[in-house]
């Protein structure tokens, strides 16, 4: 009976509506294990296409990377390479150009009866010259071209991928404010610098900065600048003064500042430093600073005018009146010459004269102050503003007293390698005539041709 019951309970419905029972019970089972297969389906997709965009991913990152480690030593290395080529065209200049174009002035002047304007700086040429090497193919072969040289079948020259550059300037055509710093401080020294920095600052058009309140609030003239500048320097704890009688003691209050410091009452390490003195604001800085150099020329405390380049005129300007102005403490005896009208337009024409020529002698300089009117050509469009100039009473003597002409001893080279979106500067200051503290050759000389560094900064 049990046996009967079972087959009959299991046994397909009899007619239509049976029939569409049963299938409907079975395909209700099929689509329950097809959307198993799904979703399982969906999560393995989902899982591969994470785990192949963490793949991409990390593969693109790492590759970047990898790209950016490249570049970056690229770069370092074409920076390396044009302070190379930039210490050979020190070397260059000093050793062989520097002779010949003395010897050659020497022949014309002798010849002509008078100083005449010549001067050669490979240094001045230096984007050129590098390019020849660190140019493409083609550039390399059309720079070739203009001095007639076949580079078809040289090697070592181009470069595939990158860039690099330098920029060579001199540091002995600017006011060294360490002149009478250091642990022994020269007393004539610091009366030269203050001296030269009261003639720089002593300009009309700079009365604006010292009738204003600076960023700390305080009014400063001219002489407390110029005071604290050399303080700075100097390692005693007495403050300049032109009257030796009437020096009283340091008292700038570096260390009363809401953010306080000593004072480095020693050389500066860097013009940059000059910011930490009292008084220096940025609007002072941006005034006087690049007239600055904390390394010393030939003849320290003087300016260099061979190596005098650029926007050169406050500069220019204030070492003629500092040459006329030889007693800081005492007014000058010609009033005229803080007349920026009458001085300016001089000192133009022979920063002018700088930049194509350079300053060959002191004697090229009292004469185009002494004469305007013959120092400019009729087709200039200042020449009649020239003819109603009076010329500046003023001697070689007096110049030598606080400029010189001589071949520069200290550079300037900023060196820049470029590789894809990498940029690396490479700034270092070389000093032709301090001999190496440890030669990495037995070639001494040799060594202090190229430039001794004294300083080294990479960014």
């Amino acid at each position: 009976m049990d046996a009967l019951k079972q087959g009959l309970s299991t046994a397909p419905p009899a007619g239509l509506p049976g029939t569409l029972r049963a299938r409907f019970r079975a395909r209700h089972e099929r689509d329950r294990q097809s959307g198993v297969a799904f979703l399982i389906t969906i999560a393995s997709l989902s899982l591969l296409i994470a785990l192949v965009s963490q793949f991409t991913y990390g593969t693109t990152v790492d590759s970047a990377q990898a790209a950016n480690a490249r570049d970056e030593v690229r770069a370092h290395y074409l920076a390396r390479s044009a302070l190379s080529l930039s210490r050979l065209l020190i070397k260059i200049q000093l050793r062989f150009v520097e002779p010949i174009m003395q010897t050659a002035q020497k022949m014309l002047n002798d010849q002509a009866g008078q100083d005449l304007g010549i001067s050669l700086r490979v240094t001045d040429y230096a984007t050129p010259i590098l390019g020849f090497f660190a140019g493409s193919k083609m550039e390399t072969a059309l720079l070739a071209g203009l001095i007639g040289i076949d580079t078809s079948e040289a090697t070592g020259l181009g470069i595939p991928a990158g860039h690099m550059d330098a920029a060579i300037t001199n540091e002995d055509g600017k006011i060294n404010i360490n002149c009478g710093g250091g642990p022994a401080p020269d007393r004539s020294k610091q009366i030269m610098v203050f001296r030269l920095l009261q003639a720089l600052m002593a300009s009309p058009r700079y009365n604006w900065l010292f009738e204003q309140r600076n960023a700390e609030g305080q009014f400063v003239d001219r002489v407390d600048l110029a005071r604290a500048l050399i303080d700075w320097a100097d390692s005693d704890e007495q403050a300049f003064a032109i009257d030796a009688n009437a020096a009283g003691p340091e008292d700038y209050r570096y260390d009363q500042r809401e953010d306080p410091y000593k004072a480095h009452n020693d050389y500066y390490d860097t013009v940059e430093e000059t910011n930490l003195v009292r008084g220096m604001d940025p609007d002072y800085a941006e005034a006087f600073a690049s007239n600055f150099t904390v390394y010393a020329g030939k003849q320290e405390c003087k300016v260099n005018l061979a190596s005098v380049k650029g926007d050169c005129t406050p500069l220019i300007v204030g070492l003629v009146r500092a040459a006329l102005f030889p007693d800081p403490s005492k007014p000058p005896l010609d009033l005229s010459i803080l007349d920026d009208n009458r001085l300016y337009p001089l000192a133009s024409i022979l920063c002018e004269r700088s930049q194509a020529v350079g300053f060959d002698s002191l004697n090229t300089l009292v004469a185009v102050l002494s004469n305007p009117a013959g120092s400019i050509a009729r087709d200039d469009p200042r020449y009649q503003l020239m003819q109603n100039l009076t010329g500046i009473a003023i001697t070689k003597k007096q110049l030598e007293a606080v400029a010189y002409v001589d071949a520069p001893r200290v550079y300037r080279v900023v060196a820049t390698g470029e590789s894809g979106k990498v940029k690396k500067s490479i700034t270092v200051i070389l000093d032709s005539a301090r001999m190496p503290a440890n030669p990495v050759t037995n070639n001494i000389e040799s060594e202090r041709a190229a430039g001794v560094v004294q300083y080294w900064r990479e960014e």
